[in-house]
């Protein structure tokens, strides 16, 4: 490539999933793109077997802030938190979530419902306005 040409959108987006390969990045959970002067990243920054160190994070912002046309980076990953602090990076990590979803919560635990009787449902209203009309009761007796 030519001096003053400058390089694509690509050829920017190739080296930062360079950076990412070298330090062993679990592409499959991490988004990047590269648009402007900005990298963009989201997701989540881990490796397939362990977790990043802070360290590690570190030398892996500092990579792809060194690629000439880079001139920020914007995050919003869901394992960490990286800042910008003039010439440093703030890095921590945030907590992962125990309850993920609703089918991993049952994992978690026992969420089954058993009904023993069945009820109409005119049945089943009636009684959610009754406990409605004594919870609004209780609320003006109160005041």
């Amino acid at each position: 490539m030519p001096q003053n040409e400058t390089p694509s959108r690509y050829e920017i987006n190739q080296k930062v999933r360079m950076i990412f390969t070298r330090h062993d990045a679990d592409l499959s959970k991490i988004d990047y793109s590269f648009m402007g002067a900005t990298v963009y990243l989201s997701g989540e920054l881990a490796q397939p077997d362990r977790d990043y160190s802070h360290k590690e994070i570190e030398n892996i912002v500092k990579e792809i802030s060194a690629i000439p046309q880079v001139r920020d980076i914007q995050f919003d990953l869901s394992n960490w938190m990286v800042l910008s602090a003039e010439d440093s990076w703030q890095i921590s990590q945030t907590r992962k979530s125990a309850v993920t979803s609703a089918a991993q919560q049952g994992a978690l635990a026992d969420s089954t419902i058993v009904i023993d009787k069945s009820e109409s449902l005119t049945d089943v209203l009636d009684d959610l306005e009754l406990n409605l009309n004594k919870e609004n009761k209780g609320e003006t007796n109160q005041n």
